[in-house]
């Protein structure tokens, strides 16, 4: 049966590259495929591919069209195969419209669609307005770590693994769930960011931390490996600088594949392997990371405050504020995230 939904809004893109969004009505009812989830959004988070969609779209669109990928909120209806999940219950979810192309499918609306194996289970304790700066977060540092870079699974009690990985932006909200990730999948930590951040990213768990404005980073990172064994690495911000840097200091640890978060450089060393990420990967492709990361390692880790939402958000009240978020999120914030109250 289709599900109606009162009162919906949404932030409507009415035209390619419009700025600002318009909030109207959004959708009225649905019926959740089998294996999907209808979400009530309390809080929808911005991320830098909000801005990118709207400023230079790299997927095309159906307009009118609706943005967002992290909400936060409670669980309205059910697919028939769903069981896992109650009507009522505190989740978040990683929504997939930007490649599923499913307006149906997108967060900053009042009620969002998210397949099941993209949506977990949020303690009491952890306020929904901290919760949603997980989910893209969560998927990427997945996709990044344990596809790209096939790493060891996380879990509560980890083992260590006598490796070290690099995961440079530690403060980003991607790094931040890489760093915490690759701890739980038993891993030392090496990152990068300013020295205001240094705190927080030890917070995290990392291990080393380095001043990415340093002129010297890249060496200083290359004796941290003179005693330490290699595990990988993943660049969290992905800028044509950053990802020139992890492929130096790559080249120079003996080459391999590089994780980054969107499209490679050119003129990278001959022994340095670029390779994108993708972090839909966890809900379409490898379904096996998605049930290991979503349905067991997440719900688990944050029911015993071992996995930590963060960064902290800074919120925003209304969808009529999701423009403001994103412009925002445009000029760069740092060791937070932009979070939208829908509802």
């Amino acid at each position: 049966m289709a599900a109606t939904f009162p009162d919906s809004k949404a932030a409507w893109a009415v035209a390619e590259k419009q700025v600002p969004l318009e909030v109207r009505p959004g959708l009225s009812e649905y019926k959740p495929e089998a294996n999907e989830v209808v979400i009530k959004v309390h809080y929808a988070a911005v991320n830098p591919t909000d801005y990118l969609m709207q400023d230079s779209p790299y997927m095309k669109f159906e307009y009118p069209w609706i943005f967002g990928v992290d909400v936060a909120g409670e669980i309205f209806q059910l697919g028939s195969d769903v069981t896992r999940f109650k009507i009522g219950q505190r989740v978040i979810g990683h929504c997939d419209s930007i490649l599923t192309n499913l307006i149906t499918h997108a967060g900053f609306q009042s009620y969002t669609i998210c397949r099941e194996i993209l949506v977990a289970e949020v303690p009491d304790e952890l306020p929904l307005a901290n919760a949603a700066v997980l989910p893209l977060s969560v998927s990427t540092a997945a996709s990044a770590l344990f596809i790209c870079q096939n790493l060891t699974l996380p879990s509560l009690d980890p083992k260590p693994t006598g490796k070290t990985v690099v995961i440079w932006g530690g403060s980003s909200s991607c790094g931040s769930s890489a760093i915490q990730m690759a701890v739980a999948a038993g891993y030392k930590v090496v990152t990068t960011a300013s020295s205001s951040n240094a705190e927080y990213v030890k917070s995290l768990g990392a291990t080393f931390v380095f001043d990415h404005k340093d002129p010297n980073v890249i060496s200083d990172i290359l004796k941290v490996f003179e005693k330490e064994k290699f595990g990988g690495i993943v660049d969290c911000i992905a800028l044509d600088t950053t990802q020139r840097a992890c492929a130096e200091l790559l080249s120079k640890l003996g080459g391999g594949k590089l994780s980054q978060l969107r499209w490679p450089i050119e003129g990278a060393p001959e022994n340095v392997k670029i390779e994108g990420v993708n972090g839909l990967d966890p809900g379409l492709v490898r379904l096996d990371i998605g049930d290991a990361i979503w349905r067991k390692f997440l719900p688990q880790a944050l029911a015993a405050g071992k996995f930590q939402a963060k960064p902290d958000p800074f919120v925003l009240e209304g969808l009529e504020n999701v423009q403001t978020g994103i412009d925002m999120v445009r000029k760069g914030v740092s060791a937070k995230k932009v979070v939208v109250h829908i509802a």
